[in-house]
């Protein structure tokens, strides 16, 4: 029978999520509502050697190509009837995705086991930033059990979890990958969704987060919060440190904190709040994070708080890395 994996997709791991404490760290003339993250778990792993992985590379001397990949196996049209049947748009198979996917499926196999981490502990968002895709949005679907691309969508379909990923509208690329463990024929499979970064797309997924946000507090009568250039500055260097440095914390290795990171930006807020999350893949799920934890809400709805700002970062063990910066 088909398994479900670290990832996500039916029977998957749930993304990990910072949880929050409110009013804590003060400085002089300076006070901060900030919370302490939690880590997601990471895999152990053993020995093992694969079979040959079925989907290919692309792109000469073993490095990935940009652009579109070949479909050998013909799992596009199996995928594009099933998003159009959900009213999504068809995506197409990028070569960089297929790369990384190849790569994790094939640690799997040697180790005959599902993992959200490699051997080498890097995650399959890893390889994917690693392979030169920069994502907005992602997600993936890793199992072992399906031996065809056919059985593999008809697993994905029959739950309601595995085909929410994979009718995913939001999503424009994929990558698919399939490996043999040759020594229990157990076929392993990562399948990899994404939807590429640009400037444009960041701007509006914050303006999203803002935006939900505010509904939040107006529902309790506060005032909206207003955006603030150089705290968002300060949110998404924040979330970006976060991937570069592989940590999850409101202090960053450096030691600075989020009253330090306002202030290096050129902030003069005296009054400075941060919440943090990782994993979560919309501004919509973010955010109901956020408020319902009670660190986190907090922060959302302090009446002394008068400005926002908005950080997002992919990649990293958790795939995505948030930061909303407060001012007052």
């Amino acid at each position: 029978l088909p398994r479900a994996g670290a990832g996500r997709g039916g029977g998957l791991r749930l993304p990990g999520s910072g949880s929050g404490r409110g009013g804590g760290l003060r400085m002089p003339g300076l006070s901060s509502s900030s919370g302490r993250g939690r880590t997601p778990p990471t895999a152990t792993a053993g020995p093992g050697v694969p079979t040959v992985p079925a989907s290919p590379a692309a792109g000469p001397n073993g490095q990935p190509s940009l652009g579109s990949a070949p479909d050998p196996d013909g799992f596009l049209p199996l995928v594009n009837s099933a998003r159009a049947r959900a009213g999504s748009p068809a995506v197409v198979l990028d070569a960089r995705l297929v790369a990384a996917a190849r790569e994790h499926a094939a640690g799997m196999a040697a180790r005959g086991r599902l993992a959200s981490e490699g051997a080498d502990g890097r995650s399959v968002f890893q390889r994917i930033t690693a392979s030169g895709y920069a994502y907005l949005t992602v997600g993936e679907h890793l199992v072992s059990g399906p031996r065809t691309p056919t059985e593999f969508v008809e697993y994905c379909l029959a739950d309601e979890r595995t085909r929410g990923t994979l009718c995913e509208p939001a999503f424009t690329d994929a990558g698919l990958a399939y490996v043999s463990d040759g020594r229990s024929g157990d076929v392993y499979w990562t399948a990899v969704w994404a939807r590429p970064f640009t400037p444009d797309c960041l701007t509006r997924t914050a303006a999203e987060v803002v935006a939900l946000t505010n509904a939040e507090r107006a529902s309790a009568r506060l005032a909206p919060l207003a955006g603030d250039p150089l705290l968002t500055d300060a949110a998404q260097a924040h979330s970006d440190d976060m991937v570069a440095r592989a940590f999850y914390s409101h202090t960053s290795p450096d030691g600075s904190e989020p009253w330090h990171r306002a202030a290096a930006a050129g902030s003069t807020r005296r009054m400075i709040g941060e919440n943090i999350a990782c994993g979560q893949r919309s501004p919509a799920e973010v955010v109901r994070g956020w408020m319902d934890s009670p660190g986190h809400r907090a922060n959302i709805l302090k009446p002394d708080f008068t400005h926002i700002g908005i950080g997002f970062a992919g990649g990293g063990s958790a795939g995505t890395y948030w930061t909303q910066l407060f001012g007052g």
